[in-house]
């Protein structure tokens, strides 16, 4: 009888809220796209109202008999709440322009949008010290929009799709957040179409802000001035479009858009403000003149417990390219049980930021009916149908083993991966090197592998060949032992012990002077605390140089020698975000500053070692904004060593002048050649500041204009220790600055984006100017992909 009249009670409370209110929908006429954050007037007298959502829903009490239902860009439409017998209603576009309005000297917006600018650090969810919710989210991919009405392949597509999309995703998530920067997305479950079980995990609001509060929107490594920021009435064109009662509050719409000449990166679109401490309610932006990208956020704003505005639903749309090679991304994520000043503390954080839980790929159908937003509409059930069959057909699960592989440069096989790094490289001093790298994988031993490479130099005519095993250890720590053994080229130079083995790398293609060296090493990485890495290692190495050299110590002269090493690296990231996807854990890249710190000990006498020493490098990278300026980067870079050594063991490789291959190579001086400097001590600050778009934001030619200056001091100890080796001493200041134009040409590539080559002059003075003038000017082009 209890559940009887508990069910009854609830019946009657549904039945009660369905009597006092009416559920509605808005669409667009033409595209019949749902209109987010429209008006609706219930009264014209006492201007009372709501707005739709993102998904254009919205709700009207059986007490009000007429609605006004307005929107920028729409035409206005007054309606009889009896008269309508549809649960959509459709609204007609229309032509609006974005003219400022002035009265009596002001416009009224500037006043809203300074309000709104002074209370957005009392505003921004990601100032509370801690946060928690729950959010559902889906995220779609498609073809994009054609503009050929009969393009004849495309309508052979969509008559096999039938409606599909080309991929759909669901997961639900629990969040949480600790200042300044400690966050965790534990994914409970998640659902893809073709994927049976899928082993990963994609969140909608991943590609936009989580809040419309930073002075600077980051959408794909641009950043957009936020028309809420200090000064943005000077940059944008605000016209306050309507206003209305919601409660108590007065709701402010106001439209924006950046003025003309513009030297900022801008959007444009639609602000509602409300006046309960002047917060976004709701924004609809766009980005303005974005080329072959187009990225639309929408975001709807609740007033939450303990007095605070949180994001409630997040939209997140990205068109990239155009016609038959299109693709459309949208994103919605509706967040829900927000509890703002969540009670946690640190150890409430695991190392990786997004965990993916062992059974979020397994869960039933009616688990989903009974979590998810809404039902499944007509084009989201065919795309599981068709995506889930054809995913069936050609085994889709397969990518999740596959990927791992692909992104760590390898190509799985039965029991193997084939090293693609191994297959072809470049250098000066072999020219092409032609390999092969086969190592063993889970097929044969679950995280332990097994294998070696070989390859041939065709200018120095030799072979290079080494053997490694690699274990990784399973767990919090992220702990991987290597061992190894090579017969192969180094590089001089401890500036460049790990580039050389990356093929794509344009200062390795330049490298000439090598050191032959038959080395044994064992290596251990791990997670020693948050944010914080470590490795540890010991190396024997015998070294025979490859170019005329002798190093004199105690009036005895060698060759060859032998290095016996121990070495130790901490690495800390300030603000660290690791992910887990597909058992691959791996840093989402910012602006906050990253330390390392390598020490290495020479050991004299262990394995025949022949030098005692100790060496320290430390190296700084950060980036950061300046308003209205752009975006500076830099690297500060120290080394120091406390002996004497044979220049395979000091400080050159550190210039990448090469009028062969004149490429600019970021924190490397331009304007010297590889081995021009040697040191034992040193000290190297590289700054590049880029300008954006300095010249305009129209037409073929947009380059991004960069500002590079470089500078560095160093010292030698015993020069006459160096002999039939040329190289210079950086006792006094090195000196260049340089001027880029990033993406001066651009060249369209498969609708998607254009390839941009730039140019670059360099010049190096002070102390270190050569005689011959011209000697001191390097010019040097660059590469690069955008979508803009």
């Amino acid at each position: 009888m209890k559940r009887i009249f508990f069910l009854g009670l609830l019946f009657i409370c549904f039945t009660s809220i369905a009597q006092t209110s009416r559920k509605l929908v808005i669409i667009d006429d033409t595209t019949e796209q749902v209109v987010p954050f429209a008006n609706i007037l219930f009264s014209k007298t006492d201007y009372k109202g709501t707005s739709t959502d993102i998904d254009g829903v919205f709700y009207v009490p059986n007490s009000v008999n007429t609605i006004t239902i307005s929107y920028v860009g729409y035409e206005t439409k007054v309606l009889q709440l009896e008269e309508i017998t549809s649960h959509i209603i459709r609204l007609k576009p229309k032509v609006s322009e974005l003219d400022e309005i002035v009265i009596d000297g002001e416009n009224p917006a500037h006043r809203i949008i300074r309000k709104a600018t002074a209370n957005k650090k009392l505003n921004n969810p990601e100032r509370l010290k801690s946060f928690s919710y729950e959010s559902y989210d889906k995220i779609i991919i498609n073809f994009g929009k054609q503009k050929e009405e009969n393009d004849t392949m495309r309508a052979q597509i969509d008559s096999v799709m039938k409606g599909s999309y080309l991929f759909l995703t669901e997961t639900i998530a629990k969040h949480k957040y600790l200042k300044p920067s400690f966050s965790e997305d534990s994914i409970i479950a998640t659902r893809s179409s073709g994927f049976k079980n899928p082993k990963f995990a994609m969140l909608a609001n991943n590609f936009q802000p989580f809040s419309f509060y930073d002075e600077y929107i980051e959408l794909f490594e641009t950043n957009y001035l936020n028309p809420i920021s200090k000064g943005s009435t000077r940059k944008y064109k605000f016209r306050l479009k309507e206003d209305y009662l919601q409660g108590k509050d007065t709701i402010f719409v106001i439209s924006f858009e950046p003025k003309a000449n513009r030297n900022f990166e801008g959007l444009k679109g639609l602000l509602t403000i409300n006046s309960n401490k002047y917060a976004v309610q709701s924004v609809d932006a766009k980005t303005f003149n974005s080329g072959k990208l187009d990225v639309t956020i929408q975001q709807k704003y609740r007033y939450v417990q303990n007095n605070y505005w949180f994001p409630e639903q997040l939209n997140f749309e990205i068109n990239i390219g155009e016609d038959l090679g299109s693709v459309t991304y949208i994103g919605k994520s509706y967040l829900s049980k927000i509890t703002p000043n969540a009670a946690l503390s640190k150890k409430d954080f695991p190392f990786v930021s997004v965990t993916l839980l062992e059974n979020a790929g397994l869960k039933n159908d009616t688990f989903w009916k009974l979590n998810r937003r809404d039902s499944l509409n007509y084009n989201e059930e065919r795309t599981y149908v068709f995506i889930d069959s054809l995913g069936e057909k050609f085994k889709f699960d397969k990518i999740t083993t596959i990927l791992p592989s692909l992104l760590k440069l390898r190509l799985p096989l039965k029991y193997v991966d084939i090293d693609l790094s191994r297959i072809a490289r470049y250098n000066k001093y072999e020219g092409t090197r032609l390999g092969l790298g086969i190592y063993t994988n889970d097929d044969i031993f679950k995280n332990v592998s097994i294998g070696g490479y070989a390859g041939y130099g065709f200018k120095d005519s030799a072979w290079k060949y080494g053997g490694e095993m690699l274990v990784d250890i399973p767990g919090k720590k992220d702990i991987s032992i290597n061992l190894k053994y090579v017969n192969d080229l180094r590089e001089t130079g401890a500036l460049s012990d790990h580039r050389f083995n990356h093929p794509f790398s344009q200062r390795s293609w330049i490298a000439s002077q090598m050191d032959g060296v038959e080395s044994y090493s064992i290596q251990t990485d791990m997670k020693l605390f948050r944010n914080l890495n470590w490795s540890l290692g010991f190396s024997k190495t015998d070294v025979n140089p490859l170019y005329d050299y002798e190093f004199l110590t105690d009036a005895t002269s060698i060759t060859n020698y032998t290095n016996s090493e121990f070495n130790i690296g901490i690495g800390y990231h300030i603000k660290e975000n690791l992910v887990n996807n597909f058992g691959i854990i791996s840093r989402l890249p910012n602006d906050a500053p990253i330390f390392n710190l390598y020490y290495s000990r020479g050991l004299k006498g262990t394995f025949d070692g022949d030098f005692d020493y100790n060496k320290f490098r430390f190296t700084l990278d950060h980036s950061f904004l300046t308003k209205g300026l752009g975006k500076t980067t830099y690297r500060l870079d120290l080394g120091y060593i406390d002996n004497t050594l044979p220049v395979g063991l000091l400080f050159t490789g550190e210039g990448s002048l090469d009028k062969q291959i004149p490429f600019v190579v970021r924190n490397y001086f331009q304007t010297v050649t590889p081995y021009e400097f040697l040191s034992n001590k040193y000290a190297h600050l590289f700054t590049v500041h880029n300008f954006g778009r300095l010249f305009n934001n129209k037409g073929y030619i947009q380059p991004d204009v960069l500002l590079h200056n470089n500078l560095g001091i160093g010292s030698l100890s015993n020069t006459s220790s160096h002999q039939l080796i040329e190289f210079s001493n950086k006792d006094e200041l090195f000196l260049e600055t340089g001027l880029e134009l990033q993406n001066l040409i651009k060249l369209p590539y498969l609708n998607i984006g254009y390839l941009g080559f730039g140019v670059g002059g360099f010049y190096r003075y002070g102390y270190h100017h050569l005689e011959k003038s011209s000697d001191n000017f390097a010019f040097k082009f660059s590469m690069g992909f955008s979508f803009k």
